[in-house]
């Protein structure tokens, strides 16, 4: 009877240690079940703050900008070229024809008639050959230039028909200078400008012939 009593404590303290066991290896797998039953959470790591300080500047009025105006070039104008004005020659005056009678050249003639030139004068007209003629004006003509460039000078003789009223009707050249540029230039001078005192006789004008020189000299 005693030993079976004490196989029966053995058993019951053998016992006792494997509940425990067996309940810790439960616990511990109940645990392990229970984690992998959890969801897995991932945490971001926290961001480290960093506080940014501002200074507000005051604000600067934006300077304008002018534009800066653009030099418009003028069109420009090509001068034209400036002739030099031709030197004008100042020719001294010639000292006014003197004329001369020219004693045996015109011999003494009886009055020649000559028809008048108009029409409503009747009858014939009187001429004085040999006359002294007169001036009334006597501009001396202008210098031909070639012959002023070329230095040439000259006397020129003309025989002159002058009218009752003082104007030259005819002139002729009777003596040449040499250059027939200024037998032209005295022989159109006295025609056009010159004018005359009329010859007279017996208190009443007529025609009359002369002669007159006409001169060109560059002193």
């Amino acid at each position: 009877m005693a030993s079976r009593s004490r196989g029966n404590g053995l058993s019951g303290r053998l016992d006792g240690p494997r509940i425990a066991a067996g309940a810790g290896a439960i616990a511990l797998n109940v645990v392990l079940l229970m984690l992998l039953m959890v969801p897995l959470r991932i945490v971001a790591p926290t961001p480290d703050t960093t506080r940014t300080e501002v200074d507000w500047l005051p604000t600067v009025p934006e300077k304008r900008v002018e534009p800066v105006p653009v030099p418009v070039e003028q069109p420009r104008t090509v001068p034209r070229p400036t002739t030099a004005p031709t030197p004008r020659v100042q020719q001294p005056p010639s000292p006014q024809p003197v004329v001369e009678p020219l004693a045996g050249d015109l011999p003494a003639t009886p009055p020649v008639a000559v028809a008048p030139r108009d029409a409503a004068v009747a009858g014939p007209v009187e001429v004085m050959t040999g006359a002294v003629l007169r001036y009334a004006a006597a501009p001396p003509p202008p210098y031909p230039r070639r012959a002023l460039r070329a230095g040439i000078e000259g006397t020129v003789l003309l025989e002159v028909l002058v009218d009752i009223d003082g104007r030259p009707l005819t002139v002729d050249v009777i003596g040449s200078s040499g250059d027939r540029e200024l037998d032209r230039a005295a022989r159109r001078q006295v025609l056009e400008q010159w004018r005359f005192q009329p010859a007279v006789r017996e208190g009443r004008p007529v025609q009359a012939i002369g002669r007159v020189p006409v001169s060109f000299s560059l002193e």
